[in-house]
């Protein structure tokens, strides 16, 4: 994924940072673990009966996209040369700690991970924060833009937060809402991802940079969640996306008709 390195990029132009690090490590390894049979059925259940091969075509289309990009053709987004990178297997294992003590970093910046531990975004002196594509706290968790839509939301939040124990639980530095259509034209997965694309990933970044250019300044401000409104959501499942179209068709319908959606 590019989001690590557009948000390297983008602090690492700001005049109030002096040094951006980019450590990456693989989503989870928790499914490498999985022997085939379970994480086939996982897969089935979380994408459909035809999982198995859109999974294959994915990989494929991520092997040409990396084969173009090593050859110096466009590709994907790549790393300002100034910017190190280290890749690690897991950000709470030994080299990973290692390499946030040596980066001697003030603050810590994440992006598009699963959840940490304290020895990892406590390692810089100021802490961390994270980029959240949510209204926190009610809308943490999992599937940015999904669940809103599911739930006929006419808008996504984008949230940038202190990182804590607790999922996506942190004091706010930065929250903006951004208008969504309830009942897009075409398959709404479709319409999220483009959504996810085109409207939450750019801003988030944007936010992202503001935040830390006021937290060098002096100037941030943060603003407690109240934990009574907090609901963590999951990543919706195959029958959940299928749910989803239906519900989205009975909007348009209803706009057809002239009907409230």
């Amino acid at each position: 994924d590019d989001l690590g390195v557009a948000v390297a990029n983008r602090l690492s132009r700001l005049p109030s940072v002096r040094q951006v690090t980019l450590i990456q490590a693989p989503w989870s390894r928790r499914q490498a673990k999985k022997r085939f049979l379970p994480r086939l059925r996982h897969l089935v259940r979380m994408e459909g009966p035809w999982a198995p091969a859109s999974a294959l075509v994915r990989r494929l289309r991520s092997l040409t996209r990396l084969a173009v990009s090593s050859s110096g053709e466009p590709g994907q987004m790549r790393l300002d040369e100034q910017i190190p990178l280290v890749s690690v297997a897991n950000f709470h294992d030994e080299d990973a700690l290692a390499a946030l003590k040596a980066a001697d970093a003030d603050l810590g910046v994440v992006a598009g991970t699963y959840l940490l531990k304290k020895k990892v975004f406590a390692a810089p002196k100021l802490g961390s924060i994270n980029l959240h594509s949510g209204k926190a706290p009610e809308y943490r968790g999992s599937a940015p833009a999904f669940w809103e839509l599911y739930n006929g939301e006419s808008t996504v939040g984008v949230t940038v937060h202190r990182v804590t124990r607790k999922l996506d639980a942190g004091n706010i530095l930065a929250q903006e809402s951004f208008a969504l259509d309830v009942a897009p034209s075409g398959d709404p997965i479709d319409y999220i991802e483009s959504y996810r694309r085109d409207v939450l990933r750019p801003n988030g970044v944007r936010m992202l940079a503001e935040v830390v250019d006021a937290i060098a300044r002096g100037e941030a401000v943060e603003v407690p969640q109240d934990p009574s409104r907090s609901f963590a959501y999951r990543s919706p499942d195959y029958r959940t996306q299928k749910a989803l179209r239906r519900r989205v068709a009975r909007r348009r319908a209803s706009q057809r008709r002239g009907a409230p959606t």
